[in-house]
C-alpha cells in the first residue's frame, strides 16, 4: 500500500505513519513466542472507509493489513494469526457506508456488528455505532477485575476536542501492553484555550486532563505561537506521563500551508513500540524534528534521498551523543547503547546507530571489542570500552 504516489496531502500523513506502523506492530504482537498470540486494534473514529478520492481510510488500511499478515502467514507455514479489529463510527451515514465497505472485502455479518471472513477466520471485526465515549467505556468494562486487555493499539482520530475526554486514555493506557496513536487537534485547542464560554473551557480541560484550565491559560497568555504550542505539547504531554504512566511519548508535527493543524501522540510503555513509531516517523521528516509541512517538496518523503543528503550530519551528532554518554565507561553493551538511541535521542536505531557506531570506531574512540567477529560490526552481545 502505497502513499508516495505524489506530494502528500497533510490529512493523508498520518495514515501512512499508521500503515507503516500497523504493519510490523501486528507481527511482532502475535509472533512472539512469550505472548498471547493475538492481538485487538481499535479505530475510535472509523469515518466511512474510503475518501472521495477512493482513496482508503483508517478501518480499511487497519482490515487490509491484517489479511495481509493472514496470508504471508499461510505462505511461510505460521499459524493464522488471531486479530481482533473494533471499530466505531457514531454518524449514521458513515456507519452504513463503512459496513458496505467492510462487507465489499468478503466479510459478512448477520447483525452488522460481527464481520467474519470464510477464507480468514482468525480476523474478527466489530463495529459499533456510539458516541467514542460511549465506545470505550463499554469495551473497558468487559475487562475483569485483575485482568487486562490482549495486546492492544488504539488510533483516535477526533474532528475535534469535545469527544476525546482525556479520562478514557488513562483507563485505557492501564491496560497492558497497550498504546495510542492520538491525533491532537491543535488548531483548535489553540484557538479556544482562552475562550471564555464555560462550557468550551470545561471541554479544554477535559481534553487535556487538567484539573484547571487557568495554570495553562497563564502560561500560554501573550506568548508567541512558538511559545503557546511548546507549553500546549509539554503540558498534555506531562500529563500522559503523570496519568496515564506512559513510559515514552513521541509527538509527530502535521502542518498545512505552514500553520500546525494536528499533532500525533503515540502513548507506549514499551521501548520496541517507540523504536518503531520513531523509524516511521522519521521516514516523514529528514529534519529530525518530527514536522511535516505541505509546503515542502516530495523530496521530503523520499526516505533513500533523505539519507543521502542529510545521513552524514545526522550520524556525526549520533556519535558525539553516543560518545558523551559512554565516554570512559568500560564493558558497555551493544544492547545498553541501543536503548539509549531508542529513549534519549530523536534517532531510530535503523540506518543510524551502527554507522554511529562505525564512526566512533574509525576515530579510536571506542575499542576492545568482545562478542564479534568482523570488525565493525555489533552484533547481539558485543562488549565495547569507550575511551575517556
Amino acid at each position: 500500500m502505497s502513499f508516495f504516489n505524489g506530494v502528500m496531502d497533510h490529512s493523508k500523513v498520518k495514515l501512512s505513519i499508521l500503515n507503516a506502523y500497523t504493519i510490523p506492530w501486528m507481527r511482532k504482537i502475535v509472533l512472539n513466542r512469550y505472548g498471547p498470540k493475538r492481538c485487538l486494534v481499535i479505530d475510535g473514529f472509523s469515518g466511512k472507509g474510503k475518501y472521495e478520492d477512493g482513496s482508503d481510510g483508517s478501518p480499511l488500511i487497519l482490515i487490509k493489513n491484517a489479511l495481509d499478515f493472514y496470508n504471508q502467514s499461510e505462505d511461510s507455514g505460521w499459524d493464522p494469526p488471531n486479530i481482533y479489529i473494533f471499530l466505531n463510527e457514531l454518524d449514521q451515514e458513515n456507519h452504513g457506508e463503512l459496513i458496505q465497505n467492510i462487507t465489499d472485502l468478503g466479510f459478512r455479518s448477520e447483525d452488522n456488528m460481527l464481520f467474519a471472513h470464510e477464507d480468514y477466520e482468525t480476523i474478527i471485526v466489530k463495529l459499533e455505532n456510539k458516541s467514542f465515549e460511549d465506545f470505550m467505556v463499554d469495551l473497558l468494562k468487559e475487562i475483569g477485575e485483575g485482568e487486562s486487555l490482549i495486546p492492544s493499539f488504539c488510533f483516535v482520530d477526533p474532528f475535534g476536542f469535545s469527544s476525546t475526554p482525556f479520562s478514557l486514555f488513562v483507563d485505557y493506557l492501564q491496560n497492558e501492553n497497550s498504546e495510542l496513536l492520538l491525533n491532537f487537534i491543535y488548531e483548535e485547542t489553540n484557538r479556544f484555550i482562552t475562550h471564555p464560554n464555560e462550557t468550551i473551557r470545561n471541554q479544554i480541560k477535559g481534553h487535556m486532563g487538567l484539573v484547571t484550565i487557568d495554570e495553562l491559560i497563564s502560561k500560554v497568555s501573550g506568548k508567541t505561537p512558538v511559545e503557546r504550542k511548546k507549553a500546549i505539547i509539554e503540558t498534555y504531554t506531562n500529563n500522559l506521563m503523570q496519568q496515564c504512566e506512559a513510559e515514552f511519548v513521541r509527538n509527530f508535527e502535521i502542518k498545512k500551508s505552514g500553520r500546525t493543524k494536528l499533532i500525533l501522540f503515540h502513548v507506549t510503555k514499551n521501548k520496541h513500540g517507540l523504536a518503531l513509531m520513531k523509524n516511521c516517523m522519521w521516514k516523514h521528516d529528514e529534519t529530525g524534528t518530527y514536522t511535516f509541512d505541505d509546503r515542502s517538496n516530495l523530496q521530503q518523503l523520499d526516505f533513500e534521498e533523505i539519507l543521502n543528503s542529510e545521513k552524514e550530519h545526522h550520524i556525526e551528532l549520533l556519535a558525539r551523543q553516543i560518545f558523551g554518554e559512554f565516554q570512559g565507561r568500560r564493558r558497555i553493551s551493544i544492547e545498553s547503547i541501543e536503548d539509549f538511541v531508542i529513549t534519549e535521542t530523536i534517532y531510530p536505531l535503523t540506518n543510524f546507530c551502527k554507522p554511529a557506531l562505525k564512526e566512533l570506531e574509525r576515530d579510536g574512540r571506542i575499542n576492545n571489542f568482545r562478542g564479534r567477529r568482523r570488525v565493525n560490526s555489533y552484533p547481539a552481545g558485543t562488549i565495547m570500552d569507550f575511551i575517556f
